[in-house]
């Protein structure tokens, strides 16, 4: 697995067009960039809460199908409390190893 990790996703705009964010983790933070189809490269973006959540979503979503470590989930919750954003709990098998106990 490489240090440098990059994820996408698009989003549907007002006037139906794709907007494409792409979330880039360098080992030490998460970097974000946007950029539409008719654009020629990608820009920087301040990440809103909303999307700190989906990045959360599409890393759980891909940590569940065993395509990523958990630690990259982590990474993305540690951010989000940082910032006061509320995490979400999917009931995935860390928190069905701790009600064991």
């Amino acid at each position: 697995m490489t240090k440098n990790q990059i994820h996408e996703w698009h989003e549907r705009l007002e006037d139906n067009r794709k907007q494409y964010i792409r979330a880039h983790w360098n080992s030490r933070e998460w970097l974000f960039r946007l950029a539409h189809p008719d654009g020629e490269e990608w820009m920087p973006m301040q990440p809103t809460a909303d999307t700190w959540l989906k990045l959360h979503d599409l890393l759980f979503r891909k940590y569940q199908r065993k395509k990523l470590p958990l630690k990259h989930i982590k990474t993305v919750e540690s951010a989000m409390e940082k910032l006061g954003i509320p995490v979400p709990t999917h009931g995935g098998p860390e928190t069905a190893e701790e009600e064991e106990y």
